[in-house]
């Protein structure tokens, strides 16, 4: 049945069946005026209603102090679908409006691998929390897609990344075990992984600089040694970077990167990588180098400190405003962060690949840095004082 699962802002959780309520429902602390009472201050009296719209639902504020947040960005009234997450003051309401369908596979022994839970879904298949059964080890099965197993260039394509992943080795990157053909089913075999910075964000909302650190220093060591290879990843992203259960992140689907040639770039056969992310000369079609992974990392590291990426809007306006646009102040948005890593996150977003840092070894010795400041700012006695931020205005 479809649910809110309620994250309050003292830790406390609890979850509603919509079933059990008369919609429209209103959200707010009053008992008198809410069906849905959060015990929290920066919440209304009546913050929002979620009421039935069509077959689905939808969410509207209702004039509330602090607004409400679909997926960290401000609405007045939106469509709901599953997974989707309102912050309401500091409650978080995560929706659960589709009901549990038994994957087919679930349960079942393809070879030697059985597949125990469903971890996630994408365009070319369905990733498979499994157990390899000789080993015992835990694994991840990602299994192509029931629609391109009949379409060889699919196939071919899926058994090439796959190989070319699994002749990389380095702790920073999710490593590739195994590659092969059960019956009709292409299984890629994978280390299992807790989830991925996405996960985080979507369950905690805004990362702290701490993390965020971690995040950088582990995805930039992942990135030196692509380069190392020769190769540019195209697709850094908060849903690529995966972390362990030691809090270890690593770097997915280096199978996509494209090879360095001769020149010391890559070159595009097709534009690549995903709009929220992408480096103006990447969007453009051009050759790119490895400067264009450290533009991604800059644009993730902006989402997991903020809790909203760059720019919104289209696919077509986001790329354009990668391209043609100034950033948005980054230091009212995330006021918290440090001078150092700010200023890092200023260079890896520069329009011209020329004034970021030059490589990922770069960047793994400035978070050093950072590193090195945090400590000695938390040993002195002085207040910290903001020191002036070098911005680069864009050339005309």
């Amino acid at each position: 049945m479809p649910k809110l699962h309620i994250a309050s802002a003292d830790g406390t959780t609890k979850t509603i069946d919509l079933a059990t309520l008369t919609l429209p429902a209103v959200i707010g602390r009053d008992s008198e005026l809410s069906q849905v009472v959060l015990i929290d201050g920066q919440v209304s009296r009546a913050h929002c209603v979620v009421s039935r719209e069509g077959g689905g639902f939808q969410v509207e504020d209702l004039g509330s102090r602090n607004g409400t947040f679909v997926n960290e960005k401000k609405i007045a009234k939106t469509p709901l679908k599953h997974g989707d997450t309102l912050r309401i003051g500091g409650t978080r309401v995560r929706l659960h409006l589709t009901e549990e369908v038994q994957d087919p596979l679930v349960g079942k022994r393809l070879g030697g691998f059985d597949l125990h839970s469903v971890l996630g879904k994408g365009r070319f298949g369905t990733v498979y929390r499994g157990v390899q059964v000789a080993l015992s080890r835990p694994v991840a099965i990602k299994i192509l897609a029931d629609e391109y197993r009949a379409d060889p260039q699919r196939v071919q394509a899926f058994l090439t990344e796959a190989r070319r992943a699994g002749r990389l080795n380095h702790p920073n990157l999710v490593q590739v075990h195994d590659v092969c053909q059960v019956d009709e089913f292409h299984l890629l075999i994978m280390e299992l992984m807790k989830g991925s910075a996405s996960d985080q964000l979507k369950a905690q909302g805004p990362m702290p600089e701490p993390a965020v650190l971690r995040l950088l220093t582990d995805i930039a060591k992942a990135l030196g040694y692509a380069e190392s290879q020769r190769l540019v990843h195209r697709d850094v992203k908060p849903d690529n970077v995966l972390v362990n259960e030691e809090g270890v992140y690593k770097l997915a689907d280096l199978g996509i990167a494209t090879p360095i040639t001769a020149d010391g770039l890559a070159h595009q056969d097709r534009i690549f990588g995903s709009p929220h992310y992408v480096a103006p000369e990447q969007a453009r079609g051009g050759a790119i180098d490895g400067r264009a992974d450290l533009y991604a990392l800059g644009a993730s590291a902006w989402h997991l400190l903020t809790g909203k990426p760059i720019f919104d809007g289209t696919s077509r306006q986001i790329v354009a405003a990668h391209i043609n646009s100034e950033l948005p102040d980054f230091e009212q948005l995330a006021p918290e962060v440090g001078d150092g890593l700010t200023q890092l996150i200023y260079d890896l977003l520069e329009k011209d690949p020329v004034d970021r840092p030059a490589n990922a070894g770069e960047v793994v010795k400035r978070i050093e840095d950072v590193h090195l400041q945090l400590q000695k700012d938390a040993v002195s006695s002085r207040p910290r004082v903001r020191r002036r931020i070098v911005r680069r205005r864009r050339r005309r």
